[in-house]
């Protein structure tokens, strides 16, 4: 295994940072902007040369998408720089929650970003959100969010990632006045119309869940869920070929599902019955 750096006094790899001239081979690869180059030249170097130049190292792995590595690197080099100055909002620490992200470790990027939040990063509390969200982490969701809103009052997307955080935790009751208040402030946010739908189909308010779904689905045609809760809301108001049409839409993203495998079996049965009668 390469060393990442080599375990200099904190104050040395801070004051030479990018102020020490390169060797000449790394040299010639920045002034290309050939970052994989460079990125592949600093695993050859000695430790004290990474250490040197820890913030064109970690630059040049973020440019090539090195994401793994730059991971690694940035979470060797956080108690190395911060030994004695404590935590700090530095690069190093933006460029971990992006590695983070794009690996899909969603749960600890949101963690990252919202520790980037705190220390003052404007998009740290946003990131943390969609970042929890993308994990399924409703809690963090929910905490993000109510210190976004503490921040921002009445900022839609934050309404919106609260919103959804109380329905997935079954708290709609909660969620449904702050998901209304989401749409009207910025109604193109489409799972907010999506989970708005969902607290009014345990409502039974069928008819009005069917609208928001509709604005959901127009916003995001493939949104499984929206799928799967206007064919619910259909149903209930007995458009049973339009339910029956959602199901099978909702299933061809993800089929065989049980669920919807059901639900679309029902709804085919009541579309082939004859219509009532009209008195």
């Amino acid at each position: 295994m390469i060393p990442l750096l080599l375990l200099t006094p904190v104050a040395q790899v801070q004051s030479q940072g990018l102020a020490m001239p390169l060797p000449a081979p790394g040299e010639a690869l920045y002034k290309a902007r050939d970052w994989a180059g460079l990125a592949d030249w600093f695993e050859t170097v000695p430790p004290a040369t990474r250490g040197a130049h820890y913030e064109l190292w970690i630059q040049a792995l973020n440019r090539s998408q090195r994401w793994e590595r730059l991971a690694t690197v940035c979470e060797a080099l956080q108690p190395q720089l911060e030994a004695k100055s404590g935590p700090r909002l530095a690069t190093y620490r933006l460029y971990r929650a992006q590695a983070l992200s794009q690996l899909g470790r969603h749960a600890e990027a949101a963690t990252a970003h919202a520790e980037n939040g705190r220390l003052g990063y404007p998009d740290g509390y946003p990131n943390a959100c969609a970042e929890a969200r993308l994990a399924q982490d409703w809690s963090a969701l929910l905490t993000c969010a109510d210190t976004l809103l503490g921040a921002h009052p009445g900022d839609a997307m934050a309404l919106a990632w609260k919103g959804e955080a109380l329905a997935r935790a079954g708290r709609l009751a909660e969620a449904e006045p702050i998901l209304r208040e989401a749409v009207a402030k910025d109604p193109k946010i489409a799972y907010a119309w999506n989970n708005l739908g969902r607290c009014l189909n345990e409502e039974k308010a069928w008819a009005e869940a069917c609208e928001a779904l509709d604005k959901a689905l127009a916003l995001e045609p493939n949104q499984l869920e929206a799928l799967f809760n206007r064919g619910r809301a259909r149903f209930e108001l007995k458009r049973y070929k339009e339910s029956r049409d959602d199901f099978r839409a909702a299933l061809t993203l993800r089929p065989d599902d049980p669920v919807l495998t059901e639900n679309l079996r029902q709804a085919e049965r009541y579309a082939t019955l004859p219509a009532p009668k009209k008195r």
